[in-house]
């Protein structure tokens, strides 16, 4: 596997809802009933239903799930998920929301397509493609950047979707 590119992105503000906790306790990874799939149908029901409520949304055919790791991740398996689009900047947060601020990095990128996105991708950029790069990552999550490209759960061997890593160039 291959970084598509290496890019730079400012600052990014998002306004979503998220999780912490085992996501994968009740299903399996890549279903809609697991955890970050409540998690998305949550907040894809707030959206519709209230769409004025995301003040400043900016690309609006972009969400975003930012996967963020910790001690407790490798351990015990907890992580916190998030999902959410992107605003101008943070201003009005929803009470049923929360906002998060990702630093401004450069990424390596990842398409991953059809069977590519429910497959071992995390293994593949971190164990194998990261080690070999002359990059490192300087911060504990990555960004899953869905777009026009994905057609949903049901239809994954048309769909696409991007993976951000945050990277710099190992010293």
């Amino acid at each position: 596997m291959e970084a598509k590119k290496i890019i730079y992105e400012n600052t990014m503000f998002l306004l979503g809802m998220d999780f912490y906790g085992d996501p994968f306790s009740n299903h399996a990874f890549w279903d809609e009933n697991n955890e970050i799939g409540r998690l998305w149908n949550r907040f894809e029901t707030f959206l519709s239903k209230y769409p004025e409520q995301i003040k400043n949304r900016i690309k609006k055919n972009v969400s975003l799930e930012v996967f963020i790791t910790t001690e407790e991740s490798m351990k015990i398996g907890i992580y916190e998920v998030f999902v959410g689009v992107l605003v101008e900047k943070i201003g009005y947060i929803p009470l049923n929301c929360v906002a998060k601020q990702l630093p401004a990095s450069k990424y390596a990128v990842f398409t991953l397509k059809g069977n590519e996105i429910n497959s071992d991708w995390q293994n593949q950029i971190y164990n194998k493609w990261l080690p070999d790069s002359g990059y490192e990552s300087p911060y504990n999550y990555n960004i899953q950047y869905y777009d026009e490209r994905f057609k949903g759960m049901d239809q994954i061997k048309e769909s696409a979707v991007d993976i951000y890593i945050p990277v710099r160039k190992k010293p």
